[in-house]
């Protein structure tokens, strides 16, 4: 059964070596790589070219302008292995994550989706700052809590057909939690496996941190997700006092955590009122946003006899 591994980048000139060379080590290595640039500017495209060149890996490469969404479906049809394990470039790899990643995929054909274990590297003055307040994910206790990054994730390519593949008429962020929440509204079987270690290093500067949550708001306005913790944010922007009684910090860094409440809930409110809709053959089943083809395969799920 071959395995894939598929990217997207953008000007990422000062990583995609160190993140090729954590590639290369891996103790398993792919069948195939896929990656898509999204029209650098860096000199991150003439540099992934020269690395693919001395693979001796079959690598496709492609650059095309285009959002994340796009351009992991794009790299996903740029392969013809039936699992496909998905990280960023701008991540850090353990020497077993590939093996990791797609092993359970190998060993239980009623496993659909793997994610894996992310964690947040903090290491300059202000990461380690930050640290008191990201921290790491929480582990999930059951399958239906898995919703991991597509920084860390495995699946089957006929999961990632079955729902139509990445949302891509979303603007930038969401796309890989709403391709997750679709996933398992149809039914897909998920597996977390905390072997699987991807790490990635938080924003590092304050502007850099409040430009992502204003993204992550964003996109997950768009996405119709996530609805009841981004209006906890923005009750909090908007009556900047309950900032205190919300948290049992009090006054410890109350300004700095009221603009990381402001930025989510300005990301999330740009979001609803100029954010993109949905395309109208999308229909929200249950609170999850669902693409027409996602629609056809829960209707032959249910029509089939018990």
């Amino acid at each position: 059964m071959n395995r894939a591994l598929i990217a997207t980048l953008f000007n990422e000139v000062d990583n995609v070596s160190r993140w090729w060379d954590g590639l290369q080590r891996q103790d398993v290595l792919p069948d195939e790589i896929a990656i898509v640039d999204g029209d650098s500017t860096d000199g991150t495209w003439e540099k992934l070219q020269e690395l693919a060149r001395h693979s001796a890996l079959p690598v496709r490469l492609k650059q095309q302008r285009c959002n994340i969404a796009t351009g992991r479906n794009l790299a996903i049809a740029m392969t013809d292995a039936s699992i496909i394990a998905c990280t960023d470039a701008g991540s850090f790899l353990e020497p077993d994550w590939f093996s990791e990643i797609t092993r359970p995929l190998l060993e239980d054909p009623l496993i659909d989706v793997v994610g894996g274990c992310s964690i947040n590297r903090f290491e300059n003055e202000f990461q380690k700052f930050l640290e008191q307040f990201e921290g790491q994910a929480v582990t999930p206790r059951t399958p239906e809590e898995i919703d991991p990054s597509s920084r860390n994730l495995a699946f089957r390519r006929q999961a990632w057909a079955d729902v139509g593949g990445y949302p891509e008429w979303l603007t930038l962020t969401g796309e890989d939690a709403l391709f997750n929440f679709e996933l398992h509204k149809v039914g897909k079987r998920f597996f977390y496996n905390p072997r699987a270690a991807v790490s990635w290093p938080m924003r590092d500067t304050a502007a850099g941190y409040f430009k992502m949550l204003r993204g992550y708001g964003y996109g997950a306005a768009e996405a119709r997700l996530y609805g009841p913790y981004f209006w906890r944010r923005t009750l909090v922007a908007l009556c900047p006092p309950s900032v205190l009684l919300s948290s049992r910090w009090r006054w410890r860094h109350a300004g700095f955590r009221y603009q990381k409440n402001l930025a989510s809930a300005r990301g999330w409110l740009a979001g609803l009122l100029c954010g993109r809709r949905p395309p109208k053959d999308w229909r929200r089943i249950d609170g999850v946003l669902l693409s027409p083809q996602a629609q056809r395969y829960m209707q032959q799920q249910f029509s089939r006899p018990k």
